[in-house]
C-alpha cells in the first residue's frame, strides 16, 4: 500500500516552510540590529572612503570658505579657457595622428604633418582677429557680400606694411577673396581682374591665355575644363586679367603672389644656402613639365638624370629664371621648382634655386607666365 505512506509524509513538508520562515525572519532582523548598533546606541554609517569624503561635516569643523574677488574669478576664468583650449587642441591631434610614441626623447615631425596646414584649419587660423580698424571694416563688407571693396580695402592695408600680426590676418582674407572671386567659374560683378570671353571659330585656348597675359593652364582651372581639346564655339569662359607676379621673402621663407598687384596666396619655400639665392628682380624664362636634371659645375654629383627618375631632384615642374635687376643681373640657370626633400622647405640648403612642395609649384606653375611674369628676391 505505497500510496497510504506517501500523503503523510508530503504533509509534513508543507509544515517545515512554515515553521523554517519565521526563524529566518527573525534571525535576519537580529543580525541587522547587531550590526547597526554603536555600544552607546546610536546607529553608524558605513561608507567607503570616497563618500565619507562626501558626508557633509559640521559647521563648526569645516574652515570657513573666503568670498572671491571678481578680479580672482576672472583670473580663475581666463586660466579655465586656456586650459580648454589646450586641452582640445590636445584632442584633435591625438584624433589626427594617434597617441603619442613611449619614446621619451622629442620625435621630429613628419613632413606630411607639418608641412601645410589643411583648409579648414588654414581658414580656422584665419579667423583669429587683431581688432585693427581697417581689417575689421573690411570683414564688414565680406559679410555684406561687397568682394570687390573688401579686397581693395585689404590689399592698400599690406601695401603700407603693418605689423606681422596685421599682416598675417589680412593674406588669409585675402586668399578667401582670391577663392571667391578667382580661382572658380563664378563671376563677381564689377571685379576688374577678371573678364568673360566667348569663344569665337578657330580660337585655341593658349592664344586666349596668351592674350590676357596667363598660361593657359589656369583658365582650365578655373573653367573647370580638362583639356584645351573641349573647347567649343560660343563657349563663354572666365578668364584672368594678368600677369601674376612673385614676391620672395628671404628671411622668412615665404613666396607671395599677387594678380597684377592684388594679393592673393602665400606658399613656403627652401632657398640658398649661405645666402645662395641672389636678390633683386627675376623674369620667368620658360617653363617645363618633367625637367631633365642637369647638375651645376658646382655639384658634387655629376649626373644626368632623366625626367620621372625618382631621384630627380626638380619634381615635375620647373620654372626658369633670368636675373634683369639687382644682385641678380646676369644670374641665369636659377629657377623655381619642386622637390624630393619636403624637409628642406623652411631651410636655406638649395644650391640657389627655390624650392617649393610639389603641390604648390604645380599651382605656381598654372600662374607665371614666360616673358611676362616676374619674381622679387627680398631680404
Amino acid at each position: 500500500m505505497p500510496f497510504a505512506y506517501a500523503r503523510p509524509r508530503r504533509r509534513s513538508r508543507r509544515v517545515f516552510p512554515l515553521v523554517l520562515i519565521p526563524l529566518l525572519a527573525g534571525g535576519t532582523w537580529w543580525i541587522y540590529r547587531a550590526r547597526t548598533q554603536a555600544p552607546g546606541g546610536q546607529p553608524t554609517v558605513v561608507a567607503d572612503s570616497s563618500a565619507r569624503e562626501a558626508l557633509p561635516q559640521p559647521a563648526a569643523s569645516r574652515p570657513a570658505e573666503p568670498t572671491p574677488s571678481p578680479e580672482s574669478r576672472l583670473v580663475a576664468h581666463e586660466q579655465v579657457l586656456i586650459a580648454g583650449d589646450d586641452s582640445s587642441r590636445a584632442s584633435r591631434e591625438a584624433e589626427a595622428h594617434g597617441p603619442e610614441a613611449p619614446n621619451p626623447q622629442a620625435q621630429p615631425p613628419r613632413d606630411d604633418e607639418t608641412r601645410r596646414p589643411d583648409p579648414v584649419a588654414t581658414r580656422a587660423a584665419g579667423e583669429v582677429r587683431t581688432g585693427r580698424a581697417e581689417t575689421e571694416q573690411a570683414r564688414q563688407l565680406l559679410e555684406q557680400g561687397k568682394l570687390v571693396e573688401a579686397r581693395q580695402a585689404l590689399n592698400a592695408l599690406l601695401r603700407d606694411e603693418p605689423p606681422e600680426a596685421d599682416a598675417t590676418e589680412a593674406r588669409a582674407l585675402l586668399t578667401r577673396v582670391a577663392d571667391e572671386t578667382i580661382f572658380n567659374k563664378r563671376l563677381t560683378a564689377g571685379d576688374p581682374l577678371v573678364d568673360t570671353h566667348v569663344v569665337q571659330e578657330g580660337d585655341r585656348l593658349v592664344n586666349i591665355a596668351r592674350n590676357y597675359d596667363v598660361p593657359y593652364e589656369i583658365l582650365l582651372h578655373i573653367n573647370g575644363m580638362a583639356s584645351a581639346s573641349s573647347l567649343r564655339a560660343g563657349q563663354k569662359l572666365k578668364v584672368v586679367r594678368g600677369p601674376f607676379h612673385a614676391r620672395i621673402f628671404k628671411s622668412k621663407f615665404r613666396l607671395d603672389v599677387y594678380l597684377q598687384d592684388t594679393y592673393v596666396r602665400s606658399f613656403r619655400v627652401g632657398l640658398g644656402l649661405n645666402n645662395g639665392t641672389p636678390e633683386g628682380g627675376w623674369r620667368v624664362k620658360n617653363r617645363l613639365e618633367n625637367p631633365t636634371y642637369y647638375p651645376p659645375a658646382s655639384a658634387p654629383d655629376k649626373r644626368i638624370i632623366p625626367p620621372d627618375d625618382p631621384a630627380n631632384p626638380l619634381g615635375e615642374h620647373w620654372i626658369g629664371l633670368e636675373g634683369v635687376e639687382g644682385a641678380a643681373v646676369g644670374h641665369d640657370g636659377y629657377g623655381i621648382h619642386g622637390t624630393i626633400e619636403p624637409e628642406s622647405i623652411g631651410k636655406a640648403v638649395s644650391m640657389g634655386c627655390i624650392r617649393m612642395h610639389n603641390e604648390d609649384v604645380a599651382l605656381l606653375y598654372k600662374l607665371l607666365q614666360p616673358g611676362k611674369s616676374t619674381v622679387t628676391v627680398q631680404p
